[in-house]
């Protein structure tokens, strides 16, 4: 909202915009709260204020239309510029036009109006309310290729995949899966061609992952639990320095083909650790068993080797360092976790594997 004001009280259109966010606000706060979370606002927002105006037309007209429609005002008229011949309108859809225009929240209908997918999942009263945004033109900051619209039964596969990912998220990690309840709002497929399996996130993006949408419940569990932490280390980034920027050096990641700088290595660390905890807990399922026993033994693996290289860092700040601390109780409250010793083994022989391949790479800057 800081952000948001600081633009609107140096841009007299954008200030139109914020009046109406404003207006909404005040009818209605729990549904213009939602709007001031939507992921492409912020990134939006953010890159506004670091960049200036940029050849994009400016998100916060969007919003306020969506502020508009939320508020009850169907004849409010909002100056907007189409990007791509589209008027995103965040959260409710994407309107075809084309040129500067006038739209209203009564013009978002008929054949030229495509509603967004909202999906509601509802296990042992834990409910996770999704947003698939396959249509904004604002969704495509993750530096990766995003998916065109979803056919039906591309929709319907990816519904049942997130369905049952929510069903053993909430069986087996119920802690994960509140966490994840109120942490992420919005998924973005990611366009076919990909790496497979891939999954990302912005830093400025809080609630959204882009993520191969052909991905199996398992694993789609774990990524939603993956994606999530980054998106957490991102806004604590955004309040706490937790190590000094100049450090040089390069780590080794386990979990990457190529060494890290402390940021990373404190990324990935803190993401694998939930993942984890989730490959932990899976093995309680009896179909899972095998498959989960095996992953969380490599995970842990990596983990482990992990801490040696934040142990070595001389640029953690003293919150760095209390938040190694604390990673550290988590990862060793799982070296108590049983696996049998073949199992362990060989996480711990494909951990070696990587270092001896990545070895020479790993610089001091």
């Amino acid at each position: 909202m800081l952000v948001l004001k600081s633009l609107a009280d140096t841009d007299d259109a954008l200030a139109t915009s914020a009046h109406l966010l404003g207006h909404a606000h005040r009818l209605d706060p729990a549904a213009a709260d939602v709007l001031l979370d939507h992921p492409w606002l912020a990134v939006w927002a953010v890159d506004r204020v670091r960049r200036g105006a940029t050849d994009r037309p400016d998100y916060l007209p969007f919003a306020a239309l969506a502020a508009a429609a939320l508020s009850g005002r169907p004849d409010a008229a909002v100056p907007v510029t189409p990007r791509a011949g589209l008027v995103p309108v965040p959260g409710l859809g994407v309107l075809r036009r084309r040129g500067t225009t006038t739209v209203t929240p009564a013009d978002l209908t008929g054949r030229q109006w495509t509603p967004t997918r909202w999906w509601r999942f509802t296990d042992q009263s834990v409910t996770l309310d999704l947003r698939v945004d396959d249509l904004d033109p604002y969704r495509d900051c993750f530096g990766l290729p995003v998916a065109a619209r979803l056919s039906t039964p591309q929709a319907a596969e990816l519904e049942r995949s997130v369905g049952h990912a929510w069903h053993l998220l909430v069986g087996y990690a119920p802690t994960h899966a509140a966490e994840v309840a109120a942490g992420i709002s919005t998924f973005v497929p990611l366009a076919d061609g990909t790496e497979r399996g891939h999954s990302v996130t912005h830093a400025d993006a809080f609630g959204a992952l882009a993520a191969d949408a052909n991905l199996d419940p398992v694993d789609l569990a774990v990524t939603m639990v993956h994606e999530l932490q980054h998106s957490k280390l991102n806004a604590v980034l955004g309040l706490v320095q937790l190590h000094e920027p100049a450090d040089p050096v390069r780590y080794f990641a386990p979990w990457r083909p190529d060494p890290r700088p402390i940021g990373g290595l404190l990324h990935g660390t803190y993401a694998f650790t939930a993942v984890a905890e989730v490959w932990a807990a899976l093995r309680a399922h009896p179909e899972l068993a095998v498959q989960a026993t095996a992953r969380f033994a490599v995970v842990r693996a990596q983990l482990e080797r992990a801490l040696v290289e934040l142990a070595r860092a001389g640029s953690l700040t003293s919150a760095g360092q209390l938040w190694a601390d604390r990673l550290a109780g988590r990862i060793g409250r799982l070296a108590a976790v049983p696996v049998p010793a073949s199992v362990d083994a060989a996480g711990r022989r494909e951990v070696a594997e990587a270092e001896r391949a990545h070895r020479p790479t790993i610089t001091t800057g």
